[in-house]
């Protein structure tokens, strides 16, 4: 592929920047990758909307030890309690906030449940988004990319941020119902807010933990997918359409997240410098070809002195 540019007045001809094989090569190697990205990133999102589920429902986040009085263990909603038998009796239901002993215990389980339902719209836009996907790579190559896959992964990044959210917030309420009589006649002494007593942290309270970094860190890998996507797109756009990526894209295109597609992450490489076509006259004395002594011997020439076609002096 060569570029026809204009140096110094004369219509030159650029040398083969890249071949086209590479560079083709190059920008379908940095799809694949992307693909295979939101694959992995689709996967570990449903993961996450099976913990968040798992944690909502289990009765496992703080419960008894070897010192408490008695044996038991309490959830979000759901607690369940031994008496003078070693049979546990459990009480509380979502759909019943009254039997639910300690608002702390309503706020967080509302928060999670909230979480949930922002990971459950972030899966069903999957769907849509890998559709879209699948078009666009079959789009008619004259035609513009679209953009709409793109905006739907960032909506994806935000849903799942607010689940983060979400997730972090209940745990940070929930242990302010510890005071509650029911908690503290199962925990003992020292059973008060963010003070768990005799009583120990179970699983769920852990996992809740660990997956408010696991959504954060999906909301920032939605993120960087929309913005690797939107620099794929229009680099496939000014591939397609006469050039190298990057050429012939407008001013849309050309700087995309504060940066240009031109930049050392594009597919656009430098263009080789123009090599003269044409010796110098040896009879007299070579002067250097730099855009100075051109335009001064321009300004200067008169009857003794001339200018070849081909950009050589002759005195």
């Amino acid at each position: 592929m060569s570029v026809v540019g204009d140096y110094y007045g004369e219509t030159v001809m650029y040398g083969p920047t890249m071949r086209d094989d590479d560079m083709d090569r190059h920008f379908y190697w940095h799809k694949i990758q992307v693909r295979v990205i939101s694959v992995l990133w689709a996967i570990f999102t449903v993961c996450w909307a099976i913990m968040n589920i798992v944690v909502f429902v289990q009765p496992f986040w703080i419960g008894d030890s070897s010192t408490t009085p008695m044996s038991g263990y309490f959830g979000l909603f759901q607690y369940c309690l031994g008496g003078a038998t070693p049979a546990l009796t459990c009480r509380g239901r979502f759909d019943d906030f009254s039997s639910i002993p300690s608002d702390a215990f309503r706020a967080a389980a509302f928060f999670v449940f909230f979480s949930i339902l922002m990971v459950m719209i972030t899966i069903i836009l999957m769907f849509p988004y890998f559709c879209l996907v699948y078009i666009d790579d079959r789009r008619d190559v004259s035609k513009p990319p679209s953009r709409a896959h793109i905006i739907i992964m960032i909506v994806c990044g935000v849903l799942l941020l607010i689940s983060a959210l979400c997730m972090f917030l209940a745990c940070v309420i929930y242990p302010a119902g510890w005071d509650n009589s029911l908690v503290a006649g199962l925990c003992a002494n020292g059973a008060e807010k963010y003070q768990q007593g005799e009583c120990t942290i179970r699983w769920a309270y852990i996992l809740a933990i660990i997956g408010i970094f696991d959504a954060a860190i999906l909301a920032a890998l939605a993120f960087f997918l929309a913005d690797r996507q939107e620099k794929l797109a229009f680099a496939s756009h000014g591939l397609i359409n006469g050039g190298p990526a990057g050429y012939g894209m407008g001013d849309r295109a050309a700087s995309i997240s504060g940066r240009s597609i031109g930049s050392k992450r594009s597919f656009q490489p430098a263009p080789l410098a123009p090599e003269p076509t044409e010796a110098y006259n040896y009879h007299a004395e070579p002067m250097p070809l730099d855009r100075r002594t051109y335009q001064s011997k321009r300004r200067g020439s008169g009857a003794g002195s001339q200018i070849s076609s081909s950009g050589a002096f002759y005195l």
